[in-house]
């Protein structure tokens, strides 16, 4: 009996020992990985960023020129993250990165690009949605063109009662099968277009980080 509890006394302490350098491998192994993922992360904003305005424009850190927009003050979804572009610390753009709720399938994240003297579009990528694959990702860059239909395009370009699907009347193309999507999509570029019309100023205004009071 004597001989069986210490055996279960050094089976418990091997077992002690094997959790804790488990934990301890677990840790080390975070700890050396981390920066990595920290540093995909921030490429790949940076590179999705740069889609919507190329790098040329620029000269300031756009990543860590982030304020963040308060639903509850400026009507967006979300919390919204603002981009503010500048060259020899002159307001260039403002890249929104929008969510709007209405996709078929639900959220869907957007990059649009606002040029601030022309407040025409730079660009719009869509960078996060769950729509169905072969209809709403039609929106994606990666399978077909309609995306760069907003480049250059503002509230006068086409009129106000032109942002909106053609289906809806309006100058924008819907997909084949698929209206929700893209007319998601066209509403939140035109809401965005009409907040930063309205704001513009005020986002360079604030302080490299913070919320538009």
């Amino acid at each position: 009996m004597k001989q069986h509890i210490e055996a279960m006394k050094k089976s418990g302490i091997s077992l002690a020992i094997f959790a804790l350098i488990s934990v301890l491998l677990v840790a080390t192994t975070n700890s050396l990985t981390k920066p990595k993922i920290l540093e995909n992360q921030a490429r790949m904003l940076l590179q999705a960023l740069n889609e919507v305005l190329p790098a040329s424009h620029y000269d300031n850190d756009l990543a860590a020129s982030k304020i963040i927009l308060n639903p509850q003050k400026t009507g967006f979804a979300q919390n919204t993250a603002v981009y503010l572009a500048r060259k020899q610390g002159k307001p260039i753009a403002a890249i929104f990165e929008v969510t709007t709720l209405k996709g078929y399938s639900g959220a869907i994240t957007l990059l649009i690009g606002i040029h601030t003297g022309s407040q025409t579009i730079s660009g719009v990528r869509v960078v996060k949605h769950k729509e169905t694959p072969g209809l709403g990702d039609k929106m994606e860059i990666k399978k077909t063109n309609w995306a760069l239909n907003f480049n250059n395009k503002s509230l006068g370009n086409p009129e106000i009662t032109g942002w909106h699907v053609k289906k809806d009347g309006g100058d924008f193309d819907q997909f084949t099968g698929a209206t929700i999507t893209p007319r998601a999509i066209v509403n939140a570029v035109r809401s965005t277009l009409l907040f930063a019309q309205q704001n513009m100023q005020s986002l360079f205004q604030q302080q490299s980080q913070g919320s538009i009071q």
